[in-house]
């Protein structure tokens, strides 16, 4: 199915923008689970009792601040969490408000592993698409707790992060104002790809609105989540970088033979991770893991929803590389 031909009677939906240190706590610590190194050490006791090493859990707990709405504040997300029903966490934890895992896992067995059901558990930490096929790495210590511990754990994890992380409000409110003044300018899709410097979002049936949360944490530098009826887009603000940041992610991005071999399958008009996964014989979610540090290193953009999307290589790319090493190295003397 081609990208084009994905909705095209749907209205394109209205977009709003949220940000606050809820968002950005919930952001740094997945990129604090996924890599730990040079963390403070009661972080890092509080996310080895978490046990998720991919960091996929605390971007499914998005939902929770965008429930409670403004103000999107840390400390207001964990004196949330550790006061809400504990099988309600699960519920966001395990997807119940994401319309792609339950599509893709059922939502009775969603149900069924938020109240503990051990075969449902398994059942979702073996499915290889769940999760952006990080269920295992992401869950299995999480997913055979009671809720009432899953609840402790996750409290205090939140607790320690709002304490032991950089969660500078002022550089994300005007990211945000940024945003909103990208919405009231131009049309959605052209704003949602500049802000998020290459996704570009193709309407979807389920998604009643649109909601864009800027963050300034280097990774993951794009999530695209759903929490109930709306398509939330987390990015990081293009003015987050610097040119050592973004010569780093491309040197990162280049220095694996697989991705190299990624960006001439998207060369040759291979755009499809199914494809990809074919032609490559690496799993989805490591496919998926070298697409995104491709994208990190502006080298290739995404187009799509959850419905079907596509890889492409960025446009700009060459152009972008050249003035990138020229900033980094200096013109050169004539």
């Amino acid at each position: 199915m081609s990208i084009g031909h994905l909705s095209p009677s749907i209205p394109v939906p209205g977009a709003e923008v949220a940000a606050g240190t809820a968002f950005a706590l919930l952001v740094e610590l997945a990129a604090a689970s996924a890599d730990r190194n040079g963390r403070a050490p009661e972080l890092q006791a509080a996310l080895d009792a978490v046990g998720d090493t991919a960091g996929e859990s605390w971007l499914n707990l998005l939902g929770i601040p965008i429930d409670d709405g403004p103000p999107y504040d840390a400390e207001r997300l964990h004196a949330r969490v550790a006061q809400m029903d504990p099988l309600e966490l699960r519920r966001h934890l395990l997807g119940r408000y994401a319309w792609s895992w339950c599509t893709l896992a059922g939502a009775d067995t969603i149900e069924q592993a938020a109240d503990g059901d051990t075969k449902a558990v398994r059942a979702l930490l073996k499915h290889d698409r769940y999760y952006a096929g990080q269920a295992k790495a992401a869950l299995s210590t999480l997913a055979v707790l009671d809720p009432e511990e899953t609840r402790r754990r996750i409290a205090h994890a939140l607790d320690v992060g709002a304490r032991a992380l950089n969660l500078a409000s002022e550089p994300i409110e005007r990211a945000a104002s940024e945003a909103s003044a990208a919405l009231e300018s131009e049309p959605l899709s052209e704003a949602i790809e500049r802000l998020t410097a290459g996704y570009r979002y193709v309407p979807e049936i389920e998604a009643q609105g649109v909601l864009l949360v800027p963050h300034l944490q280097g990774r993951p530098w794009l999530v695209l989540a759903q929490h109930r009826g709306t398509r939330v887009i987390v990015y990081r603000a293009t003015g987050a970088d610097d040119v050592e940041e973004r010569a780093t992610a491309l040197g990162r991005a280049l220095a694996d033979a697989k991705r190299v071999e990624i960006l001439k399958l998207l060369a040759s008009g291979i755009e499809r991770v199914s494809d990809l996964v074919s032609e490559t014989g690496l799993t989805r979610s490591t496919v998926h893991h070298h697409l995104s540090q491709l994208r990190e290193a502006h080298l290739v953009d995404l187009e799509g929803n959850a419905r079907a999307y596509r890889y492409r290589l960025r446009r700009e790319a060459h152009d972008e590389t050249v003035d990138l090493l020229s900033a980094l190295l200096g013109e050169r003397p004539t």
